[in-house]
């Protein structure tokens, strides 16, 4: 692919407009971290009191795997129909669904209205960081990037802690009507400042998102724990399958999923990569550590939710330092790097699990594990976005989201099948921070190539 890739004309002039529209987008991210989050620490007592611990990863897999299916759909129409058109869809599916969510008497409706909620995000999150790439040169980009990490980041951090304070002084229902309002004003706030920039109209195949969709969902339930050994194996016959047809059909689809001309470059590869890791351990600690401080360890839902404050507080100070590694060294030492340093934060829990170390020591791994996440998701989304072209930005941004969201689902999934006991399941995630830091550090781009042309090594 060619690496002279050029700016194009920021969607709003600097001043006012684009620092409102710079909130609007903020805010649309946050209130979809808020979301993640928020739920972790209410999500054991809200399955033991509607009566449904035996569903208690499918609805954090639901979640994800909706989001995964609206990323792949709505990512392509926001190069088509716009961005501003699709993060208001976006966000009234979100915000649709957190109100059902809040209203939800059983866990079958919960897992069903969050399958809503999920489509909604999987619209709204790779929309907001497409727009803020509308907004901003590469360069202003690498700068502004701390300014929504620190957001994102706070929004992490705060969510498990009011999630934990509203189970115990309020309602769980309350983890999921909280996010109404900002996703209002968000919406209004956008609507004030942003203008679509020109975009050339081209088809829409919504026959790749919807394939990849299906048998992506076969294998899910294929994974899923309390399903038969005999409906397993048809599942994932149907899957396989499934997989097959999406690569026929992509290859003479009009509109791919991914074009080839980005999937044979090396930066998009790791990205993407990286992005399903990534993904798979942020969404699978913070799934699984409440449960264990609350099953295991007798706490509190106030302590499980700040049990993840390390964890997601070492995210957004690891992102921001990630962002500069990377264009000095590239995803080999950013998101390489990061890996590396997961796996170390992420056997030192496992060890400090099976151990019975302190809750110090194990707030000091979730904090290492965090640490390096930051860097290995953040700069997996940006080195892909500074290779593609800027009608292909919205694309590859949402399949980035994509692999995040679908690392997170399947990892779940997974570690939700390990028997013996929680050590065992974070084993499994440590071995995943392991196979990261492996391939990443061998194979990824040792430089950055830039919207401006520099050459990549």
């Amino acid at each position: 692919m060619d690496a002279s890739l050029s700016e194009v004309q920021p969607a709003a002039r600097p001043g006012l407009a684009r620092r409102v529209a710079t909130t609007a987008v903020m805010l649309g991210l946050v209130v979809a971290a808020f979301e993640t989050t928020v739920v972790t620490s209410a999500m054991p007592t809200l399955t033991r009191e509607l009566g449904g611990q035996h569903l208690y990863s499918w609805v954090f897999s639901a979640y994800l795997f909706a989001s995964t299916v609206g990323v792949l759909l709505f990512g392509k129409l926001a190069d088509n129909l716009g961005r501003k058109p699709v993060f208001s869809l976006g966000m009234g599916l979100f915000l649709l669904g957190s109100v059902l969510c809040g209203m939800a008497q059983s866990v079958p409706a919960l897992i069903a209205f969050r399958v809503i909620q999920g489509l909604g995000a999987g619209a709204l999150q790779p929309t907001t960081m497409t727009i803020s790439a509308d907004l901003y040169t590469l360069r202003e980009r690498a700068a502004v990037q701390g300014v929504f990490t620190g957001a994102w980041g706070a929004a992490n951090v705060v969510g498990p802690l009011i999630g934990g304070w509203l189970v115990m002084h309020a309602s769980w229902r309350w983890a999921f009507l909280v996010n109404v309002p900002v996703g209002l004003l968000a919406l209004a706030m956008l609507h004030a400042s942003y203008r679509d920039p020109e975009r050339r109209s081209s088809r829409v195949d919504v026959w790749g998102p919807a394939l990849t969709g299906v048998s992506l969902g076969l294998l899910l339930f294929a994974l899923e724990h309390g399903g038969s050994s005999g409906s397993r194996l048809p599942f994932a016959v149907a899957a396989f399958v499934g997989l097959v047809t999406v690569a026929r059909q992509q290859r003479t689809s009009p509109s791919p999923l991914v074009p080839l001309e980005l999937l044979r470059d090396r930066t998009v590869l790791a990205g993407l990569f990286g992005s399903l890791l990534g993904g798979g351990l942020l969404y699978s600690s913070t799934a699984f550590v409440p449960l264990w401080m609350t099953e295991r360890g007798g706490y509190t839902p106030l302590m499980a939710g700040l049990a993840l404050v390390p964890l997601l507080a070492g995210w957004a100070c690891g992102s921001t330092f990630g962002v500069r590694v990377f264009m000095r060294g590239g995803l080999r030492a950013s998101a390489g790097g990061g890996f590396t340093i997961a796996l170390l934060g992420a056997s030192l829990f496992a060890l400090g699990v099976a151990h019975g170390w302190g809750t110090v020591a194990t707030f000091a791994s979730l904090g290492l594990l965090g640490l390096g996440l930051g860097p290995a998701a953040s700069t997996s989304l940006i080195g892909p976005q500074t290779r593609a072209p800027w009608h292909y930005r919205g694309m590859i941004t949402s399949t980035i989201y994509a692999c995040r969201m679908l690392g997170g689902s399947f990892t779940i999934a997974a570690v939700d099948l390990v028997h013996g006991g929680f050590s065992w399941r974070f084993a499994l995630i440590a071995a995943i921070a392991g196979t990261g830091a492996l391939v990443l550090s061998t194979l990824a781009p040792g430089r950055v190539v830039t919207e401006t042309g520099a050459a990549a090594s």
